[in-house]
């Protein structure tokens, strides 16, 4: 189940022209990518809401260019999942550690929920 909703997510995003990794990687070969996290799940009887965080990757030199692409890469996450089955619900910059190097990055909170019987 979980990792049902983490490869859904990542073959939603398959549309974006930038690396797309269903799992937290040992390294990013190339910037941007986007990297769909772990997920938490709240459990409600039979319904389970999924909350997952999907980390836009950039370049590290802090030029305009870098970060007008990371703006547009984040951008094209949202539009991605637009629809009836995935929410997203919030987009915070941040900062993403890979490989002990750390680059400038947006977390963007997605949301969905199955119902088990």
């Amino acid at each position: 189940m979980i990792r049902d909703v983490r490869e859904q997510i990542a073959a939603e995003l398959q549309t974006v022209p930038w690396p797309v990794h269903a799992y937290k990687p040992d390294d990013v070969g190339s910037v941007p990518c986007i990297v769909v996290d772990r997920p938490t799940v709240a459990v409600d009887v039979q319904h389970n809401v999924f909350t997952v965080p999907i980390v836009v990757i950039g370049l590290r030199d802090g030029s305009h260019e870098a970060q007008s692409e990371l703006d547009d890469a984040a951008s094209a996450v949202v539009r991605a999942l637009t629809g009836p089955t995935f929410a997203v619900s919030r987009v915070e910059p941040s900062v993403a550690s890979v490989a002990e190097l750390t680059y400038p990055s947006y977390t963007l909170t997605v949301a969905c929920g199955a119902t088990y019987c």
